[in-house]
């Protein structure tokens, strides 16, 4: 008969029960700790490349990142409440499921697209600039800039406080409006690709009375009625 005994046991596990295991607010501190050391070096460096911070409780970025010639990936940042001013992204932005950041900073530029799925964003700072598709689905954004041009697609599904579009809205892609409140579109509308309005409160008007309502649009219209 084999006798295994207690200490052996503990020599072979990976988890030594005596060993105190370190509480979450150590954990973060030396999370922390490593974020802004990684930071520091990356601006040190010349600002190469991407930033991946997903995960982290980092509460906010130094106001001296200014670069990012890449990626910036802030996703599940729940701690996050602010970026930095004047902040330029050469590559895509993604702030999704960051649930303490309610706003944008003035003067942020992304070249590329513009990830802010299941953030509190509520509006967007008008001096706002990227260079492809926005991504606003289930946020409480309430209004949109006036005369945005959006290069790819404008994603507003699920986003129940906007019940109209401003005037001079430019989507070069889809514009998703599935199940959210709006009830009118703007007469200078233009959409090239698709134009979603499954689950609006437009979507029980004939195709017909939207074509008319929006003349501008070239792309297809979903989610309508097929009875003229």
């Amino acid at each position: 008969m084999v006798v295994l005994k207690f200490m052996d046991i503990l020599k072979e596990s990976d988890d030594n029960i005596f060993i105190p295991r370190r509480t979450k607010e150590e954990k973060d501190k030396k999370l922390l700790f490593r974020d802004y050391r990684k930071i520091r070096d990356y601006i040190k460096n010349g600002s190469p490349g991407d930033l991946d911070f997903s995960g982290s409780p980092i509460e906010f970025l130094p106001k001296n990142l200014t670069q990012v010639n890449g990626d910036l990936r802030l996703i599940e940042c729940e701690n996050l409440k602010s970026l930095p001013s004047g902040l330029n992204i050469e590559g895509d932005l993604y702030l999704i499921r960051c649930k303490n950041l309610q706003s944008l900073p003035n003067g942020l530029k992304v070249k590329g697209h513009l990830y802010l799925t299941s953030s509190n964003i509520n509006q967007l700072p008008q001096d706002l600039e990227f260079g492809r598709g926005i991504y606003l689905e289930r946020t409480p954004i309430e209004k949109l800039p006036n005369n945005l041009t959006v290069n790819g697609d404008l994603d507003l599904e699920g986003c129940k406080n906007i019940t109209s579009l401003p005037s001079g809205l430019k989507v070069s892609n889809t514009l998703n409006l599935f199940d959210n409140n709006i009830n009118e579109l703007p007469p200078d509308l233009e959409v090239y690709d698709r134009l979603i309005l499954y689950g609006t409160p437009l979507s029980k008007l004939s195709r017909d009375k939207i074509k008319k309502m929006i003349p501008n649009v070239k792309g297809r219209i979903l989610g309508v009625s097929n009875i003229y």
